[in-house]
């Protein structure tokens, strides 16, 4: 039930974390291989927003933008908003999943319905007999999620800040930068600066896109029959049964197999439906 649990609050942080998680990623029996393979991943996932390198005018403008970034994000400023954002969002949702109803349901090998038919107290009693310690571990639980994904992001900073400098030196030309800058030195541009980049993690801005959450979801709705109908016009995969003998043979070669074991390495292309073997994925 923990490991599932802290399982479950992990990945609904990840959306958030994004490439921070491989910089704190546990390793596994097999460490250096899984970090390797985190490396690859994070490398494949970087290599996928290239930049162009700034111009000789915008690097000019680098040390006035990065002064800017620096108004905005102080230092230690990054992994204190975010750990105190991930605090806001972890203790609500471990009151979903480890209200005593979810909890016993995953202890008890009993229906649902006998568990909802007891009152409070009940629940309470049967806790406390399966977990004396369930409130504190509770808190200990919250506690080092929050510290750790507080340290993620505190790792975060540094790169956060150069790659925000440099995206205030590429949109915002001299002037502007300059602009920006005595605006901040204000007493309302001070307290803008200080509280700009903490207003995306408000709870009011939290709650209003949870809101949105079902309506993207929506969105989403008839998914499939549009991917149906975009594939319809395109040729479709083969399977082995498809492949000439010559092909089979080149294939065979570029693998380093024999031809005749093709036959069970060439998996058979999935349904667009979704419908089938979902071994062949």
């Amino acid at each position: 039930m923990r490991r599932t649990l802290i399982s479950t609050m992990v990945a609904a942080t990840m959306s958030i974390a994004g490439p921070a998680l491989a910089q704190d990623a546990p390793k596994d029996a097999n460490g250096e291989e899984s970090a390797a393979k985190l490396d690859q991943f994070s490398g494949m996932v970087a290599g996928l927003f290239q930049t162009d390198p700034l111009t000789a005018e915008q690097e000019a403008r680098l040390p006035a933008a990065t002064a800017v970034v620096g108004t905005m994000m102080p230092e230690g400023f990054y992994g204190e908003m975010m750990g105190d954002m991930m605090d806001k969002m972890i203790r609500p949702m471990m009151s979903m999943f480890t209200a005593p109803e979810f909890v016993l349901g995953s202890r008890l090998d009993i229906e649902q319905e006998a568990i909802e038919a007891l009152d409070e107290g009940e629940q309470a009693e049967l806790m406390a007999m399966l977990d004396p310690a369930y409130d504190r571990r509770v808190d200990a639980i919250v506690t080092v999620l929050t510290a750790k994904m507080g340290d993620m992001y505190a790792a975060m900073e540094g790169p956060m800040r150069d790659g925000l400098s440099k995206a205030y030196a590429v949109r915002f030309d001299e002037r502007q930068l300059a602009d920006i800058a005595a605006f901040f030195a204000t007493p309302t541009g001070s307290v803008y600066a200080r509280e700009s980049m903490a207003l995306f993690a408000d709870p009011q801005v939290i709650q209003a896109s949870m809101e949105a959450v079902p309506a993207m979801m929506g969105s989403f709705g008839d998914f499939e029959s549009s991917m149906v109908e975009a594939m319809a016009t395109l040729p479709a995969e083969r399977a082995y049964a498809d492949l000439s003998r010559s092909e089979r043979a080149r294939m065979a070669k570029l693998l380093g197999v024999q031809p005749a074991a093709l036959g069970k390495i060439v998996k058979p292309p999935s349904p667009m439906d979704g419908s089938g073997d979902e071994s062949g994925m």
